[in-house]
């Protein structure tokens, strides 16, 4: 089996990706967030500093809203569905192309695609590719690095140390300082399982990390220099780094979290994982191999678990490694008898003849939220694919195919939701009437406000800019001065509103976006209102 070509990777993930991208909205909780601030920094000129609302926003390094609007500049199209993803699209194809050479260079030429076709039908790789957060396009960084600086040790060159650690300098201005930490440890433990710390002799941790801190201190300097608000270093380099790994800002979980996220987000091919764990151990000549994935997996596992603050993306730079451990067994457990590998592909045959079917029952149940026909492409590719494993494995003469055929029948199922799924689930999950009421009656030079929230998903899809007021004063002063527009409330705020505040008159709508329900106020100070104007 040959390796992939770089064409062949962009193809086929152009396949899987393009119908999600070009068919679904930007959704809650951080793409359309993404999409608005990226929107914004284009529209004023805020490059160095992000803001949302017009107030700075220091949650995120600017790399990747930078790249969003390259996206759009090169591409002549809008801040939207294509352009806020691209960046993540090719971080992907870095990290597929990275993923395919170390799996070649470690277990030959016939593991390249078996790892390639493991990540990327590898659920939360596939999830997060397909949506547009910064956690995407870190992982293309830092996928990059770590092969750079072991392809580096099988052949010096300055070049690849180098460009290694740009590369975890661009991922500190994609994500802040885990973009150093995730890479270098990662590489660093994966040597010293193996065995093999003699290889971290190398002059590039002296100048390394100088390296790669320029970059950002380039752009913090850059951004100090031209005035950045008061408070937005602090609450960027402490309050977003710091104060959330102590979990001060949400997403508290216990020291075993990983355990079962890992179980779930990298799925289907945890129930391979036992088999292929013991096809490396029993093989000598790949028991260093286990050992040097294991290190890799190992640590970023373990550093995320020692923080308070835990997210399941956090660890998405294990799922590389995850991905050549498991495909570079994929030969063996295609014929193997012990239980364990019967069981990996007793579990894809089940799940795919369980998926199947029941996609397929499902697209004719009464009352069911979307058209029930775009449950039946996926539903369809499912049962073929299980139609494949069961001919593939009945075979007692040409060589088994078993986890390829399982592989492509994933990417099947995938590239269908993308296609046909994704995009019924649209109307749910983005405000439409609200936007369908805004576009119509709202100039587009005149703010939507958003009474106590930030918002992003309401702004971004009306197409108008938001205003934030957290206060019921707040909020009147904005009405005061904008005199007729819109404002939208939580639901639970609505109905809660203060009896002592000044009461809301006009012309009022319910409407539901994702899990929660809002309500806009319709609002005109000039025009004298009707007794029958509806109030909380």
């Amino acid at each position: 089996m040959r390796r992939p070509a770089l064409w062949h990777l962009i193809l086929l993930a152009a396949l899987l990706w393009s119908g999600e991208y070009l068919r679904r909205d930007l959704w809650e909780p951080d793409e359309a967030r993404v999409g608005y601030v990226s929107r914004e920094m284009a529209q004023d000129g805020h490059w160095l500093v992000l803001h949302r609302h017009g107030e700075y926003y220091a949650h995120k390094p600017p790399l990747l809203y930078w790249l969003i609007n390259l996206a759009s500049f090169v591409t002549t199209l809008p801040v939207g569905r294509l352009t806020v993803r691209l960046p993540g699209f090719f971080a992907g194809i870095l990290a597929l192309w990275a993923t395919a050479r170390l799996a070649e260079r470690w277990a030959g030429a016939k593991a390249a695609w078996p790892a390639a076709l493991t990540l990327m039908t590898t659920y939360l790789f596939w999830h997060e590719i397909g949506f547009a957060r910064p956690d995407g396009l870190l992982l293309g960084w830092t996928t990059g690095a770590v092969a750079l600086l072991f392809w580096n040790d099988d052949k010096p060159a300055f070049w690849k140390t180098a460009l290694a650690w740009l590369f975890m300098g661009l991922a500190i201005l994609t994500k802040g300082p885990v973009g150093l930490i995730v890479p270098a440890g990662a590489y660093a433990a994966a040597r010293l399982a193996a065995g093999e710390g003699r290889l971290l002799r190398k002059s590039h941790w002296i100048w390394g990390p100088p390296l790669a801190l320029a970059l950002p201190a380039i752009w913090l300097g850059l951004a100090w220099w031209t005035g950045a608000p008061e408070g937005y270093l602090r609450e960027l380099l402490i309050g977003q780094n710091l104060e959330r790994a102590a979990g001060g800002l949400g997403h508290r979980q216990p020291f075993y979290y990983y355990l079962p996220s890992i179980a779930a987000d990298w799925m289907p091919w945890t129930l391979a994982l036992p088999a292929a764990a013991l096809v490396l151990f029993r093989d000598p000549e790949r028991r260093l191999l286990l050992r040097r994935l294991g290190g890799w997996i190992g640590f970023i596992v373990l550093f995320f678990s020692l923080l308070a603050s835990k997210r399941n993306v956090y660890i998405l730079g294990a799922a590389p490694a995850f991905a050549i451990l498991v495909g570079a067994a994929w030969p063996d457990m295609d014929s193997a008898r012990f239980r364990w590998a019967r069981f990996a592909r007793g579990s894809f045959l089940c799940l795919l003849s369980v998926a199947g079917p029941a996609l397929l029952i499902a697209g004719f149940l009464p009352l069911l939220p979307i058209p029930g026909w775009t449950l039946w492409p996926a539903g369809i590719a499912a049962i073929l694919g299980a139609a494949g494993l069961w001919r593939e494995s009945r075979r007692t003469q040409a060589p088994s195919r078993f986890f390829r055929m399982a592989a492509l029948s994933l990417l099947a199922v995938q590239g269908a939701v993308g296609v046909f799924l994704y995009p019924a689930v649209n109307p749910m999950k983005t405000p439409v009437k609200l936007a369908m009421a805004v576009q119509e009656r709202l100039p587009p030079d005149r703010p939507l406000l958003l009474y106590a929230m930030n918002g992003e998903l309401l702004a971004y899809h009306s197409n108008r800019r938001g205003e934030k007021a957290d206060t019921p004063e707040e909020l009147f002063a904005a009405m005061q001065r904008e005199r007729r527009g819109f404002a939208v409330f939580d639901k639970r705020a609505f109905d809660a509103w203060p009896s002592d505040a000044p009461a809301l008159v006009g012309a009022t709508g319910e409407f539901r976006s994702g899990s929660r329900r809002y309500v806009w106020l319709e609002f005109d100070l000039d025009t004298p209102q009707s007794p029958g104007a509806p109030r909380p």
